[in-house]
């Protein structure tokens, strides 16, 4: 619910909930009975309080007209007196939402307290502040968009009615539903796991309490949010990743009746792309497609700015994911890698590393969401792997579009079944790792009912989640098959760089693999393909397409094309040896029958 915490950034930056004895204010000799006229135009400091602890909620000012303005929650919308002589706060709908049962005046100031009637564990107070003293007409004019001072929010704002809060241990959130019902959200902890190659986080639990009961979230990348009890929730990122959430967890909230992204405003930027087809860096993900990326004597760090989506060289249009005027291109006009786009509320969508541009794409040109930008390349600092960064970034943080893009790709797929193995993995030679295929996705109504994990020595693990030692340095891969209800499968990789234990390797190559169309293959279609070695020391390139078809020798990055003339899930795979290590790599390629039905 957009609207609390709107103004809890504005006021206050964050809620911090802490013990409190219960308020007592003492007697005045002062007027205690309240009317309409005593309380017209006047300004309260807005707070709560349950036994647990307390919060601040805004400034509250009640209108001559019967509206309250400054607290833009559907709660506080209208104020009246009742018969009993009680200040009443109204919902939206016409419901009561907070009757001040106690009224006194101290100092000249009136001090009001009530149950919140939604909520009755809670009790709303009232602290009158002077008209001229700490809200300014400037902020009360801002008040009823008060997360406008959020860059992460304001970008956030046109397209969803998700809510970024970040919260230390111990203190808490309020989040009011569409329903008037109030979901009060605690951090308890948060823990990292990293790994013993780069020490790197691959993923941290968070627990929560959601009113009082407990709640397990992973934070890291391919997670989707978790709903319960009609609120929806994710833990984005942890200052273990980086330092620029504020406090200990950065969370993503939403109504769960509302959807991830509005799909009429947002849009998938790459056109007739098959999602999960191949490689990837999604947001907190380490480094590991670019040559040298993720080895201890290479590239090490986070994919925390952005989304990377592989692509064929050429071969992949590219959208502007929104509506917006063409803002900059980077590094320069004249030597152009990407663009940046300007939507309606001054945010920018960067788009890089493409390998050409529309002719219509122009500094100040308008551009409508779909409409294509260019295609997708390998130009600028882009690691020398083909692929599209697509982000929404603040100087402050942020914004996690992994939800956003599989939303959007869903209204476009909705039937889609997704096996997800990744993220990557990084491990010493004989330690137990745990891979975990529980991020796989079905869409309309689907439920995956089968995982089967399967390793390079040919181990099988009927499971969703399965544990693996590997006992030789080298590029491995895991393969995740997925089943769904109705008898649907789909399959996908992790990559497994294994170093040695006691003297591991400075680098660990790898093969990078792509293709295109990656959507609607028909069995006969050509299809192009393009790999190539990330490293040093790599032999001959063994090719092998899953239906008969062997090359023996491969010469990295040479375009090939390939026709499949059966239909199904065709895993392609690529290997070679580096200094007597095997560096393996796989792509699926879905071929569908001549009536289009995947078989």
């Amino acid at each position: 619910m957009k609207t609390w915490r709107a103004c809890l950034l504005l006021i206050a930056g964050a809620v911090l909930v802490v013990a409190m004895p219960q308020l007592a204010w003492p007697s005045d000799a002062g007027e205690t009975r309240l009317t309409e006229e005593t309380l017209r135009a006047k300004q309260f400091r807005f707070s709560w309080r349950t036994d647990k602890g307390s919060g601040f909620n805004g400034i509250a000012i009640l209108c001559a007209d019967g509206t309250i303005a400054g607290i833009p929650s559907p709660n506080e919308t209208f104020w009246l007196m009742d018969g009993d002589g009680h200040l009443v706060f109204k919902h939206r709908d016409g419901r009561t939402s907070t009757v001040f049962t106690h009224a006194e005046r101290r100092d000249g100031k009136w001090f009001l307290s009530g149950p919140f009637q939604f909520n009755r564990r809670v009790q709303h107070v009232l602290e009158e502040v002077p008209t001229s003293g700490i809200v300014s007409k400037e902020i009360q004019s801002r008040a009823a968009s008060a997360s406008d001072d959020d860059p992460l929010n304001r970008a956030v704002r046109p397209y969803s009615k998700q809510r970024i809060v970040c919260l230390d241990p111990g203190e808490s959130y309020r989040y009011v539903l569409h329903d008037g019902s109030v979901r009060t959200i605690r951090l308890v902890s948060a823990t990292e796991q990293r790994d013993h190659v780069n020490h790197l986080v691959r993923r941290a639990d968070v627990r929560v309490e959601v009113d009082g009961r407990p709640l397990d979230l992973v934070c890291g990348p391919y997670v989707m949010p978790t709903e319960t009890v009609g609120l929806r929730i994710q833990a984005d990122v942890t200052t273990g990743w980086n330092k620029k959430p504020p406090k200990r967890v950065q969370f993503s909230l939403w109504d769960a009746a509302d959807p991830i992204v509005d799909t009429t405003q947002f849009v998938f930027p790459i056109r007739n792309f098959r999602l999960f087809s191949q490689g990837m860096q999604a947001y907190l993900e380490p480094l590991h497609l670019g040559r040298g990326d993720g080895d201890p004597a290479g590239l090490r760090g986070y994919h925390d700015y952005g989304f990377d989506m592989a692509g064929f060289e050429g071969g992949e249009e590219i959208l502007s994911a929104t509506d917006g005027t063409v803002l900059r291109f980077w590094p320069s006009d004249e030597n152009r890698c990407s663009v940046a786009v300007q939507d309606a509320e001054g945010c920018e969508w960067g788009y890089v590393h493409l390998a050409s541009f529309a002719s219509e794409i122009a500094i100040g040109a308008r551009v409508s969401r779909g409409q294509k930008l260019g295609t997708l390349g390998k130009t600028g600092p882009s690691g020398n792997f083909s692929h599209l960064h697509f982000s929404r970034r603040t100087a402050e943080r942020n914004l996690n579009v992994y939800p956003w893009l599989v939303t959007a790709y869903e209204a476009a797929h909705p039937k889609g079944l997704f096996a997800i193995a990744r993220p990557h993995h990084f491990v010493r030679t004989g330690e137990k790792e745990l891979f975990d295929g529980s991020n796989s996705l079905a869409f309309g109504g689907r439920r995956i009912v089968e995982w089967r994990w399967v390793f390079p020595d040919g181990e099988t693990v009927r499971s969703v989640r399965a544990e693996k030692t590997f006992h030789k340095p080298g590029a491995y891969v895991a393969t995740l098959w997925v089943k769904d209800n109705h008898g649907a499968q789909d399959v996908d990789f992790c990559q497994v760089k294994v170093f040695s234990a006691s003297s591991p390797e400075t680098a660990m190559p790898h093969i990078f693999m792509t293709c295109t169309p990656t959507e609607n293959i028909r069995c006969g279609q050509p299809v192009r393909f393009r790999f190539w070695f990330q490293g040093k020391g790599g032999g001959p390139i063994t090719v092998d397409f899953d239906d008969g078809t062997h090359l023996g020798n491969y010469r990295s990055y040479t375009e090939l094309t390939h026709r499949f003339q059966t239909p199904g899930i065709h895993i392609v795979t690529a290997q070679c040896e580096a200094d007597g290590k095997p560096i393996l790599a796989k792509l699926k390629v879905v071929v569908t029958s001549a009536s289009g039905i995947r078989e």
